[in-house]
Order: structure tokens, then sequence, then C-alpha cells
């Protein structure tokens, strides 16, 4: 009888653990599902704002470019009109016609500082997007292999 007991009790005590560890099983296999379904998310996010900052570059790039072809063409302008009056020399001094050429000349001055600006600002916007890439493609990476590493174990 105590041969019976110590049987029962054992085949008792492995089909619970046999239970238990099913159930073990099962909920570190939804636990590993819910980690990689949160993973894909996240790496699904980097991809997307990484994509987003190359579409942004793109854009400031082109928006930089209107902006200088804008400056050029005013600065054309500015060239021509001042390019139809008279050199000093030929003319004789007249006061309306100095005032209109200093004017003209700070125009032009005035499009040179703007298309330096604007290269500027084109070149710190394209080096903040640039830092903030890399960042986010570090973070896809790392997560990428954390996620291979879990899908291999």
């Amino acid at each position: 009888m105590a041969e019976r007991k110590g049987n029962g009790g054992r085949e008792r005590a492995s089909s619970s653990d046999g239970f238990v560890a099913q159930g073990s099983s099962a909920s570190s296999e939804s636990n590993d599902a819910a980690v990689t379904s949160i993973l894909d998310e996240r790496i699904q996010n980097l991809r997307e704002a990484i994509e987003e900052i190359d579409i942004a570059l793109a854009n400031r790039e082109q928006l930089s470019q209107r902006f200088i072809d804008e400056i050029e063409c005013e600065t054309d302008e500015v060239k021509r009109h001042l390019g139809m009056l008279n050199p000093p020399w030929k003319t004789g001094f007249y006061p309306e016609l100095e005032f209109l050429r200093l004017s003209f000349h700070k125009s032009i001055t005035s499009r040179s500082k703007e298309r330096r600006t604007e290269k500027l600002k084109y070149w710190e916007n394209g080096v903040n997007l640039a830092k903030e890439r890399r960042k986010f493609l570090d973070e896809y990476k790392a997560l990428l292999a954390t996620k291979r590493r879990l899908d291999g174990a």
C-alpha cells in the first residue's frame, strides 16, 4: 500500500509538474509573442521616422535651392536695373542717380547676405536632421539585432 501511495503521489506530482511546465511554456510563448510584437511595432515606427527624415532632408534641399534661385533672380534683376544707369563718369553728378545707384548696390549686398544665410540654415538643418537620423538608425539596428536573438532563441 505504501508503494501505491508513493506511485500515486509520484504520478500526481509528475502530472501536476507537467501541467505547470505546459502552463509556464504557454505563458512564456505568449510573453515572447508580446515582446516580439512590441519590437516589431517599434522597429516599424523607427523605419517610418527614418523615412520621414530622408523626405525632410530632400524637401529641405529643394526648398533651399528654390530660395537661392529666387535670390539669384532678384539679384540679376537689380543688376539689370543698375546696368541701365549711365556710369557716373559719363553723366556728371546727379544726386538722384547716385542715390538710386547706392540703393541698387545695397540691394545686391542684401541679396548676397540672404544667400549666405540660406546656405547656412540649410547646412544647420541638414546636420541636425542627419544627427537625428543616425540616432534612429542606431536604435533601429539594435532592435533588429534583439529581435533576431529572440527569434533564434
